[in-house]
């Protein structure tokens, strides 16, 4: 899932300083936690709530990410909390987590299958993916019966359609065509 606007800036900027002191490990490793954060109806509750001061969330966060090594995690958190942008820390996660993997060359592939797949299966799908692309690959799998059969890649921007239902579409649209 592509993030624009706002929270890709955040995310660019957080990113930049993780890069700069040699944190992007030790942020990915923070981005579960954040995530969390971000998606805890109680902190969102008390984050929104006009009647707490700034400095008590403040002491909240501080709380919360102790430690010199958190500080600019920390950072990033009070800056959301006193721009009124907390409600997009998920956003800021995601788009983080994307420019990490960008980073590192990881490429993005979705596979559509009518059934499911066996772990070993997607495993050695990956492998072979890695392999033909030079580049590591992160694959996602979904299951769609209306497929029928066969598989939809999608590597990037490019969708690789090899599915039994789009097959049938194409012999149904020359039938008809042939037809006329």
């Amino acid at each position: 899932m592509a993030v624009a606007g706002v929270a890709k800036r955040y995310a660019q900027a957080a990113f930049a300083v993780a890069k700069e002191h040699g944190q992007l490990d030790f942020w990915e490793q923070r981005l579960t936690d954040l995530e969390a954060l971000g998606q805890d109806s109680a902190v969102e509750e008390f984050v929104q709530n006009p009647a707490i001061p700034l400095e008590a969330k403040v002491q909240v966060i501080d709380r919360l990410f102790p430690g010199d090594e958190n500080r600019y995690v920390r950072n990033l958190l009070v800056l959301l909390l006193e721009r009124g942008r907390w409600h997009q820390l998920r956003d800021v996660v995601v788009a983080f987590r994307e420019l990490l993997r960008e980073h590192r060359g990881v490429i993005d592939v979705e596979l559509v299958t009518a059934v499911p797949l066996e772990p070993s299966e997607v495993e050695r799908l990956r492998r072979e993916l890695a392999q033909r692309l030079s580049r590591p690959v992160e694959l996602r799998t979904t299951v769609d019966p209306e497929l029928l059969g066969g598989v939809v890649l999608k590597i990037g921007d490019e969708v690789f359609d090899a599915s039994v239902r789009t097959q049938l579409t194409n012999l149904r649209r020359q039938l008809v065509g042939a037809a006329a």
